[in-house]
């Protein structure tokens, strides 16, 4: 598991209710600048004919618990993860 959390959210208590629950289930968080991004990393967007992200719908929380199949990224994330 994993969790990712937009530093642009602009609701302090919300950042501090996940911040807390990570360190008292110990689960790894990864700031992310934008949460724009967060929502496409996400999948919070539609993908038009040339491949390009669109109506990209921002987010400020996103929860991993299934990594699915393993490859390049997933090591990348634990090589990540265990640096911090």
């Amino acid at each position: 598991q994993v969790v990712f959390l937009a530093e642009s959210c602009n609701e302090p208590a919300y950042k501090k209710l996940v911040q807390g629950l990570c360190v008292e289930k110990n689960v790894p968080l990864v700031d992310v600048p934008d949460n724009k991004s967060l929502g496409e990393w996400a999948g919070l967007c539609k993908i038009d004919k040339d491949g390009l992200p669109r109506k990209v719908v921002g987010a400020s929380c996103v929860c991993v618990t299934d990594f699915g199949e393993e490859g390049q990224a997933y090591e990348y994330l634990m090589n990540y993860l265990s640096s911090k």
